[in-house]
């Protein structure tokens, strides 16, 4: 996938996370070229403002980092009350805490909310296509799971 010469200039994070930039790159590029144009480009930077004042509202230590609490707080708003197994699951897993001391600040930085969020908001929507009558049980098969799963973010 190219990225256009003035993605680059995007400055959100000095260094956010490859994995999240992929995601927005498959959202944002809607005519699936292969590379985001002027209006795609305009989406995306709208997107991400849009997020930004999400996670700063969230963010209430002002420490730039989502920590469990924060992350418990933010998804219960959007309409997603996780129980507290799965909150950690989800902070562990999007976590970028400091290796040895050094690094980000320990909790969930911008760019990993946005692809936490993304990633609970499309799980569901995947989870709730196969759940037709709406009793939050399923049945499904490994290819399924599988593709549901590696689909994700």
């Amino acid at each position: 996938m190219v990225i256009r010469p003035w993605l680059t200039h995007l400055r959100i994070h000095p260094e956010f996370d490859l994995d999240t930039v992929k995601m927005l790159m498959n959202i944002f590029d809607v005519d699936h070229s292969g590379t985001i144009g002027f209006q795609e480009f305009a989406g995306l930077w709208k997107y991400i403002a849009d997020w930004q004042r999400v996670f700063k509202h969230f963010d209430r230590d002002h420490s730039g980092s989502i920590e469990g609490r924060e992350l418990s707080e933010a998804l219960r708003s959007f309409g997603y009350n996780l129980a507290p197994s799965l909150l950690t699951l989800l902070e562990r897993k999007y976590a970028s805490g400091p290796v040895g001391g050094y690094g980000p600040p320990p909790g969930i930085t911008f760019d990993r909310f946005l692809r936490a969020c993304v990633s609970v908001k499309q799980l569901t929507e995947s989870f709730q296509r196969i759940d037709t009558d709406n009793d939050g049980w399923v049945q499904l098969n490994y290819e399924e799971f599988m593709k549901i799963t590696l689909s994700a973010p």
